[in-house]
Order: structure tokens, then sequence, then C-alpha cells
């Protein structure tokens, strides 16, 4: 009775192993490496899969091979990562059973080398598939044609999609097929959504407005597509929202991410009378595409003009008002140990402090440079005053 109590405890205590390295794994890239929609990325998934079975393996390296497959329980731990998807949930099993055979002395050292080989094989093969972009600031903004602005990609293998809507098949709420194509001739705006999604269920007003000040444009056609793994949950929700435009739901979410290039949800396409496609994250500028067809095809062509990045305080730290008399001013950032050239600084303070007549100096100073070779280069903003802000210094002592 002893020893059996014994084994099931080991096999409960390896079933849940595996949120030691999820944790681990998620804390490091949201706080630390700050990889950009890490959840997005299948290595990630195939790595928490085998350190976490691995460490399933050790606990249970003397359990009987007929209670082991109960280990693969922990496999559920991936349904709300998105990450319980065919063809992934393949290799999550495979990675899986060769981290518990690296653990089995039953196995001669042949076999272990052998999978060790594929599974490194196949680790890289999905490391390299994937761009890897890492944030450098508060959050990741994009410009008007969906590219990050404040992100640094570290590598990127990925072909350029063709911008020509792809050949894709969903369903209507009657269960029934259609082809985006049989859309022919008509301007589309489509978004991709799901009702787990809470940013998605929180722009639907926005959306539903942008929907009703061009209702009366019989060229412009707008389709909402579910990614949602519950039909009859996607259903339930349109029969209550009763959202206009069409309503369809993917039959295969990675495969619809994969065709559209979709990085996550909401998104936002913007398609011409050509079938040519381009990504609108932001539905406000919706009204600009939609309202211009020649505005549109050079959006989608990339062909507009580049607009200069906007001022952002997310991006910014603040520092508390210096009078204009003080001398040797230096600062230095909050971010990591990098030291801000003060010796730039103090010489735009002495030109304040001979032609103005300002009393104090508000800075507002990058709170992630860019970098130039070797040199880091930090954006600051001036803000003259005769009145120290007593408020928004105590905020940031």
């Amino acid at each position: 009775m002893k020893k059996n109590l014994i084994i099931i405890s080991k096999i409960i205590l390896g079933i849940v192993s595996i949120a030691l390295p999820f944790l681990i794994i998620v804390f490091l890239l949201t706080n630390v490496i700050r990889i950009y929609e890490y959840d997005q990325l299948k290595w990630i998934a195939l790595l928490i899969c085998a350190i976490g079975f691995y460490i399933s393996g050790l606990i249970n390296r003397k359990t009987s091979l007929k209670l082991v497959p109960f280990l693969y329980i922990s496999l559920l731990i991936f349904i709300p990562m998105r990450c319980f998807y065919f063809p992934l949930i393949y290799f999550l099993v495979l990675f899986a059973t060769i981290s518990l055979l690296m653990t089995r002395n039953e196995v001669n050292k042949t076999i272990k080398l052998a999978s060790i080989a594929v599974m490194s094989g196949l680790f890289v093969y999905f490391l390299f598939s994937q761009p890897l972009i890492i944030k450098q600031g508060e959050s990741i903004k994009s410009d008007q044609y969906g590219e990050l602005i404040n992100g640094k990609t570290i590598w990127d293998f990925t072909e350029k999609k063709s911008n020509l809507l792809p050949e894709s098949v969903f369903l209507d709420s009657k269960s029934k097929n259609f082809d985006l194509k049989s859309l022919k001739n008509k301007t589309l705006y489509i978004s991709f959504w799901a009702t787990w999604c809470r940013p998605c269920r929180t722009e639907k007003p926005q959306l539903e407005k942008l929907k009703a000040d061009f209702k009366n444009n019989s060229d412009i056609i707008f389709i909402d597509i579910s990614v949602d793994g519950d039909e009859e949950k996607w259903k339930k929700y349109i029969e209550l929202n009763k959202p206009s435009g069409i309503q369809l739901i993917s039959k295969d979410y990675a495969k619809t991410r994969n065709l559209f290039n979709l990085s996550g949800i909401p998104a936002h396409l913007v398609v011409n009378k050509k079938g040519e496609f381009g990504k609108a994250r932001i539905i406000e500028k919706a009204y600009f595409l939609l309202s211009d067809s020649v505005h549109l095809n050079k959006f989608i062509h990339r062909k507009l003009p580049k607009k200069i990045n906007s001022f952002d305080i997310d991006n910014y730290r603040m520092v508390k008002y210096v009078e204009l008399d003080s001398t040797n001013t230096i600062y230095y950032t909050t971010h990591e140990k990098n030291r801000l050239l003060a010796a730039q600084l103090n010489n735009n303070l002495d030109t304040m402090r001979k032609k103005e007549k300002a009393k104090f100096i508000n800075l507002l100073i990058e709170k992630f440079p860019t970098q130039n070779n070797d040199s880091l280069i930090y954006k600051v903003i001036f803000s003259k005053s005769n009145i120290e802000n007593v408020e928004f210094e105590s905020e940031n002592e």
C-alpha cells in the first residue's frame, strides 16, 4: 500500500513538474529578455516541453513503463498557451517522449544520442523559422505599414509573402463554406478576432462604428473572422451581440495565421478590388484607407511617405526640475548602468542659463537608447518653467 502511494505521488509530482520551467521561462521572456510575442513562438513551447518532461522523467526514472504514459497529461498545459494544435502537438509529443527516454536506464546510449540529435535538429529548425524580436520600449509600436519601430529584430529568415489574398475558405454562421475570393471587385475590411480575446472584444464598439459610417457604401464589405476553437460559443456571441457585416469562423487557426501572416489578434486587413491586401492594425486609420481608393492602393504597395514617429511619453523617464543656475550637472539613466552623455546635456543647460529667463528646467530622457556602433544615443526633451513643480518632483524622487 505504501509503495503504491509513493508511485502515485511521483506520477502526480511528475505531471505538475512542467509548471516549474513554464513559470521560469515565461518570467525570463517577459521581464529579462523581453521577447516580443513569445507566446507565438513554437520553439518556446518545445523548450518548456523538453525541460518539463526531462524533470518529470528524473522523478519517475524507476516508475514502471506501464505507468509512464500518465505523465503525458502534462501536455494539457499547452491548451491555454494556444499551442495544442496540429501539427505542433505531434512535435510536443515527440519532444516529451525523447526527454523521458533520456532518463531511462533501459534505453541504450546509441538510441539516446540519436534521439537527442533528432530533437536538437528540430529545435534549431523551429528556433530560426520565426522572427525573433526584442522589445526596446514599454510596448511595441508599429508604423502605418505594421512594421515595428521600437523593436530590435535579432533574426528573420521568413520569406516575404505575396500581398494577394490567399486561397482561404471559412464557415459562416450556418456552417456553410464561404470563399473570400467570391467577393470580387469589392473593397474588403477583414477583422480577425476571438471571443476569448479581451482586446478584440474591447475594440468591437469602435469597429461597429466604422461599419455604420460606411454602411451606405455598397463597394465596401466588412468581414469578421473568428479564430475560436469553440464554434458554438462563437455562434452564441453572434446571436447575442448581432454584429454587422459578414460573420465567419476559421476552420484551422494555425493555418489561417500562417496564410495571412498574423502575429496575433486582433488583426485587421484592407483588401482592394484587385484582391491585394495590407495590414491596418489601427481602426482609426481605416477611415482614410476606405475613403480613397488611390490612398488605399498606395498603402498596400507601401508607397505612402513614412511618417515621423510622434512623441510617446511611455518611452521616456521624467527627471525632476533642476535650477538653471546649478553647475556641473550630470545625469545617469535608469536603464542598466549606461551613463548619459553629460557633456552635451550640460552645454545645452549652459546655453539656457545665459539666454533664458526661466528659473527651472525639466528633462524627459528616453528610457531606451538607440545604439550607433559603440555609442548609446538618448533623446532628451527640455521644458522650461519659472515654477518648480512640487507634485512632479515628489512622484519621481
